[in-house]
């Protein structure tokens, strides 16, 4: 069941699977973010509502879209053909208005496109296409990324899910014996249980060796899927006690100017990858 309800003063969608006792929540005005969501009646994602009814702020909160760029630029600048380019921290996808293509069944599908705005931080013109899925209680994310330019299009995107969670009393799966520290710059092997790490500095974890990072809590296993397109798992959070970031991403911070891990699309070309949550009780 899918009906239009609001929430903090926005128009959200509401897909709801009584049969699991599931609900996602999507705000097209604000980033198209999935903004909650429940499954088998637990509520995984976190979210500091303020940050949410503040449009000036960014979520923390739900699961941000991040494209064309995960993580920060050096100065929060490029240059591309002469060119210099400003563009703020995980690009501008979580802050643009999306538009609302179809609501059928328990998918809705949003899409963004370039505009001038845009065209002035990243300039090609691209689409994007976000199917969400709520069936037996797993969320689908179905996306599709196209450029519908005349000149190759670099890009990389990802997810910033919120999760609702204790990092140092979870346990986690990460398919990776190798992390980047933003701590100190450096790569580093895992040599102690994650839950130990310090989080409030991303550890990136390289080449993802397995299609599924989680973490288990002491309700149920958080996980999440995804297609090959994603090669890296970002682990953070500024409250460890409240909340983890465990974030799939296509290539590391700052690739976009180096092009190591980037997507490169040809023109009229266009690229289908996939995510998914879902939990798992004892």
């Amino acid at each position: 069941m899918i009906k239009q309800e609001k929430f903090a003063g926005f128009d959200v969608i509401v897909i709801t699977e009584e049969s699991s006792n599931s609900k996602a929540i999507l705000c097209p005005e604000r980033g198209g973010i999935l903004l909650q969501l429940i499954l088998f009646g637990e509520e995984v994602f976190y979210l500091q509502e303020e940050t949410f009814a503040d449009v000036s702020k960014n979520i923390r909160g739900g699961n941000p879209v991040l494209f064309p760029i995960c993580g920060p630029l050096p100065n929060d600048e490029y240059e591309l053909d002469g060119v210099t380019y400003k563009m703020k921290q995980h690009g501008f996808a979580r802050n643009k208005v999306w538009k609302t293509d179809s609501i059928e069944g328990q998918k809705v599908t949003l899409s963004l496109q370039a505009d001038e705005e845009t065209l002035q931080q990243y300039p090609y013109y691209f689409q994007l296409k976000f199917t969400y899925e709520l069936t037996d209680g797993k969320l689908h994310i179905y996306q599709t990324y196209a450029n519908l330019g005349e000149g190759a299009m670099p890009f990389f995107a990802g997810f910033h899910p919120y999760f609702s969670g204790n990092h140092i009393l979870s346990k986690y799966n990460i398919p990776s014996s190798q992390y980047f520290d933003y701590e100190d710059s450096t790569i580093k092997k895992r040599t102690c249980a994650t839950s130990q790490l310090e989080i409030s500095d991303s550890k990136v974890f390289l080449h993802l060796s397995d299609s599924m990072i989680s973490f288990k809590g002491e309700a149920y296993t958080m996980n999440i899927n995804y297609s090959e397109h994603f090669k890296y798992a970002v682990l953070w959070s500024e409250s460890p006690e409240e909340y983890i970031c465990l974030e799939p991403w296509m290539a590391r911070a700052g690739s976009f100017t180096n092009n190591n891990g980037v997507i490169e699309l040809a023109p009229g070309e266009q690229v289908e990858a996939h995510c998914s949550f879902f939990i798992e009780k004892p």
